[in-house]
């Protein structure tokens, strides 16, 4: 329901890309520049991963990068897999304890230390990839 081209597919013909009217609206109402769209989409994708999976949240972070990147001329793909990277870095078995619950039973670690572990590696990648970013797009 995010994009134009899809949302006519689901919804019927005339079907509006909410998030792409969104994105503009936006656009005209906050001046909009590459390191706020780039840290906003890696902080979505925290927080989509947040479910455990990691993977729930890539369609999201892509069309968001997608309505969010276009209009400031940002290279998009850039913008839509650092926001992947905040998805499955958060969620897909780093950052919370019920994603990690497996690789604590083989090894037999506590879960929550595990999950405090990899805390301080996970947002430093982050935050090194978000700058790298905003560098290249």
């Amino acid at each position: 329901m995010g994009s134009p081209e899809v949302s006519p597919e689901i919804l019927g013909p005339g079907a509006p890309g909410f998030l792409f009217d969104l994105g503009r609206a936006l656009i005209h109402h906050v001046p909009l520049s590459v390191a706020p769209v780039a840290i906003m989409i890696v902080l979505v994708g925290v927080i989509a991963g947040l479910d455990g999976s990691g993977f729930s949240g890539l369609v999201l972070v892509g069309t968001l990068a997608q309505a969010l990147g276009q209009p400031i001329g940002a290279n998009v793909a850039m913008l839509a897999a650092l926001g992947q990277m905040g998805s499955v870095w958060s969620g897909g078995g780093t950052l919370v304890p019920w994603g990690v619950l497996d690789i604590a039973g083989v090894t037999g670690c506590d879960p929550e230390l595990l999950t405090r572990r990899n805390f301080l590696p996970v947002m430093c990648g982050l935050a090194a990839a978000t700058g790298l970013a905003i560098a290249l797009a």
